[in-house]
């Protein structure tokens, strides 16, 4: 059954590859957020717990320990979590987002699009595969950091999602050209469209958030809640509008055929 969606993004800073000292400090603010607010969705940002590091031995196993936070914050507050983890998997590293419902069950999306001028692609294993979620009546498409650059791979053929999801460690100093992106991914997909990006600083760079959710026009429509100093920035999606609107301006009928090359 479709119906409004309640969505928040955590904008947060990272304790530099400390994924317990990074959960323990974002836990309370968590909960107590989603004890208040009740959403259908909680979003983290790119590699949460850790920061952007291409360090290897930070990776974890597949269901390590942020992935089980994140699982465990799903059932216990009854929203879906979503976040990235660097995940070892059969040999290889993924820089792995993953959409957790509250009933346990899980999407696993890895990064198609990664940022080599970081050395992320002398580290992680690009993705293959895009990921549309379905939940509470939506469909939700997984996106990370880097992946905004790249339209092709984000296309909304035949409407296939309605909400359009990145989260990232996108750095102050080209903040500028992801607000740029965010709208236009909104406009040509006419679709809802939700940035979640960490604030804090690492080794390499300064992060300053710009934590957005846009409606399908590319307006921003996110208010924002401060709980424990943690910045979230909320929203409801209305559905029957997007829908509305998409038959009054059918654009997508218009849209050209291609393939992606794997």
């Amino acid at each position: 059954m479709e119906r409004n969606l309640r969505i928040a993004l955590c904008q947060a800073d990272t304790v530099w590859e400390d994924a317990a000292a990074t959960i323990s400090a974002l836990e309370p603010a968590v909960r107590k957020f989603c004890k208040k607010e009740n959403p259908d969705i909680l979003v983290f940002p790119e590699t949460f717990s850790v920061g952007f590091t291409m360090n290897p031995s930070v990776s974890e196993s597949v269901g390590g320990e942020s992935f089980a936070w994140l699982h465990r914050m799903a059932v216990e507050l009854g929203t879906a979590t979503v976040g990235s983890v660097p995940t070892n998997e059969e040999g290889k590293r993924y820089n792995r987002c993953f959409f957790i419902r509250p009933d346990g069950s899980f999407f696993k999306y890895d990064k198609r699009h990664l940022f080599n001028p970081s050395g992320e692609g002398a580290v992680y294993t690009p993705g293959e595969e895009q990921c549309t979620v379905e939940y509470l009546g939506w469909r939700i498409e997984l996106n990370v950091c880097y992946d905004l650059r790249f339209p092709v791979w984000s296309r909304n053929v035949g409407n296939r999602y309605d909400l359009l999801l990145n989260i990232a460690n996108w750095p102050s100093v080209r903040i500028a050209s992801a607000d740029i992106l965010l709208r236009a991914r909104a406009v040509e997909n006419v679709c809802y469209t939700a940035f979640c990006n960490r604030v804090g600083e690492d080794s390499t760079c300064s992060y300053n958030g710009h934590s957005v959710i846009l409606d399908f026009f590319g307006n921003g429509i996110s208010h924002r809640r401060t709980v424990n100093g943690t910045q979230f920035f909320c929203a409801e999606l209305d559905i029957s509008a997007l829908r509305q609107f998409r038959e009054k301006f059918p654009a997508w009928k218009d849209a050209d055929k291609f393939d992606i090359e794997r």
